[in-house]
């Protein structure tokens, strides 16, 4: 037991000293350190947990939100690791050591909340650590071909290429890919059974590139649909300075301050719901049949109005 608790604080040390220089990928820190990838994640859950403020830049990676560094805590790496294993024990006996261990940290890291930074991520659902995932996250990292079952799927069962567990829009996904090299994305919630079929895979050297093209769940590897947009003087700003299409391109700066800008889209699921979004400040120039669709959608609204 003595010994299990020094790896964990010895460990513990390196990873919150890698995350205070940066953004820390799991499986290179998993390789360098000798452990399962679970185990890292079981390390950054604890981390999270004892309240400081992890967030995932991508897929496979962990980060200190902006702002916060144990240096500006004026705490060591050890004082932190120190930290989440009270942390971890005081949960273990009870809410009255539970909330005096609150109280503790609150004292310890006061200066934090003179910080003047503040970031705030959309709630979701948490990840679900059992056995199912835990297999499924092993053969991602084997390239191992898996069998599914999932609730209500099409067939029952489905011969998929896992290739990344993706938190998107507050909800887990296991992506995939088909023998006949088609994306397929299932709510991690609703995968009733995983088999590992002792097979092995490739994986696409432009997975990564491609999730981050994608702003929604709906990004894909073709991109067939080509959309012009028009944007208000008023909304123009924000579309400079953060893409809220796939790839989005300002095409055009109009007399009055307006865009003209382009994207490309998987289909008008992917791009619909952010129109929507920014009307009245944003117009459909073509494709037709999307200006259509959105002055449908708005009429069928303005209806239940009246």
């Amino acid at each position: 037991m003595q010994k299990e608790m020094h790896n964990k604080i010895t460990r513990l040390i390196y990873e919150l000293n890698a995350l205070d220089k940066g953004a820390i990928s799991l499986a290179d820190m998993a390789a360098e350190l000798g452990v399962s990838l679970r185990t890292l994640q079981r390390d950054m859950r604890d981390i999270q947990e004892a309240e400081f403020p992890l967030f995932c830049p991508a897929p496979g990676q962990y980060a200190f939100m902006e702002g916060f560094s144990l240096k500006k805590m004026k705490i060591s790496d050890k004082e932190a690791s120190l930290l989440v294993l009270i942390h971890e024990i005081a949960c273990s006996l009870g809410d009255n050591f539970d909330s005096s261990y609150a109280l503790l940290k609150k004292r310890l890291l006061s200066a934090q909340a003179d910080s003047p930074f503040f970031v705030k991520f959309a709630g979701g659902e948490t990840f679900p650590d059992t056995p199912l995932t835990q297999e499924i996250a092993r053969c991602i990292t084997a390239q191992e071909i898996i069998t599914l079952s999932y609730l209500k799927g099409r067939r029952e069962l489905y011969p998929v290429c896992p290739l990344k567990l993706l938190w998107i829009e507050g909800f887990w996904y296991l992506l995939a890919l088909t023998n006949t090299h088609k994306l397929l994305k299932f709510r991690l919630n609703k995968i009733t059974s995983v088999q590992g079929t002792g097979k092995f895979f490739s994986r696409p050297p432009d997975i990564e590139n491609l999730i981050r093209q994608g702003t929604n769940i709906w990004f894909d590897q073709e991109r067939p649909l080509n959309v012009l947009l028009e944007v208000s003087p008023q909304a123009a700003k924000y579309f400079q300075t953060r893409a809220y299409f796939p790839l989005q391109k300002t095409e055009k700066k109009l007399p009055n301050g307006g865009l003209i800008i382009s994207c490309k889209a998987v289909n008008i699921q992917e791009i619909l719901p952010t129109i929507l979004h920014w009307i009245p400040d944003i117009t459909v120039k073509s494709p037709a049949e999307l200006a259509q669709t959105v002055k449908n959608l708005l009429n069928t609204y303005l209806k239940t109005l009246s």
